[in-house]
């Protein structure tokens, strides 16, 4: 590729980039600044930072509200990922009556707005006492999240060669040491990639984690908005706050992202 080429090609990647961190390294910047700096008329790009922010929001209990996200999140995941995979290798590997009609109600229960499922889900929650628990939210995040899990590592099951599992069934394996030894080994990506769409959806959600928890059951979500004042809002505690909040699934992504890369790209290419 010539050098014309290349300029081609890096500068249209370098202009998406800068727009898609744009908004994180103002976040950033922002966290480190006064609340003098953050008014200012004048955007301010060279200021002396400040830990202020940060200070505040431990002060406030905030990584006790992270602690919950996390406890939240990551259980929400692993249930998620585990119901929705071993439901998506019965949908690719065994014929189930009214299975595709059963697959594209499964489909069906995103097709609503999450609100509409609000109170029905508080009220029957409340008679089993998970209102204001991690397991309330957990179940109703891994609830909204399975169809994306049970849709995707089909797919991803789809394509590994029935004639692998056969040949292990023909040695004395049984379902589950299939799944377990060969089937999910060769799709291992594609599920690190689920499970990273899941945690982010599960880390991000508002509207559940608002109207089930409360006290100190509540996410760092719901959290973030009470910093929003009748005096005014707090800028600098939000960002140091939203800062926070984006490192633990900063730091899981950067050690299995070529995990998550080959998961994006796997089944993209056939023989």
């Amino acid at each position: 590729m010539g050098r014309r080429g290349l300029l081609g090609f890096a500068l249209p990647l370098a202009v998406l980039l800068s727009a898609a961190l744009l908004p994180y390294v103002w976040i950033v910047l922002a966290s480190f600044k006064t609340r003098t700096d953050l008014i200012s008329p004048t955007p301010k790009w060279i200021f002396e930072p400040t830990g202020i922010n940060y200070a505040d929001i431990l002060d406030k209990g905030f990584d006790g509200y992270l602690l919950n996200s996390i406890v939240i999140g990551f259980s929400s995941t692993a249930l998620t990922v585990l119901v929705g995979t071993l439901a998506a290798y019965g949908f690719s590997r065994f014929r189930i009556p009214a299975g595709n009609h059963l697959f594209f109600y499964i489909l069906a229960t995103r097709l609503g707005p999450p609100v509409a499922y609000a109170l029905p889900m508080y009220l029957i929650f409340n008679e089993l006492g998970l209102i204001n628990t991690h397991a309330g939210v957990i179940l109703a995040h891994a609830t909204f999240n399975l169809v994306l899990v049970v849709w995707m590592m089909r797919s991803f099951f789809d394509d590994v060669p029935r004639e692998i599992e056969e040949a292990a069934y023909l040695d004395g394996c049984g379902h589950f040491r299939v799944l377990w030894r060969i089937t999910l080994p060769m799709t291992l990506p594609g599920l690190v990639a689920v499970a990273i769409f899941v945690l982010i959806f599960s880390w991000n959600e508002l509207l559940f984690a608002l109207i089930l928890t409360g006290g100190e059951t509540r996410p760092l979500t719901v959290v973030i908005p009470s910093l929003v004042l009748h005096t005014g809002t707090q800028w600098g505690q939000v960002a140091a706050a939203s800062v926070v909040q984006s490192i633990p699934v900063l730091v899981f992504i950067f050690f299995i992202q070529k995990q998550l890369v080959q998961g994006l790209t796997f089944g993209a290419v056939k023989g």
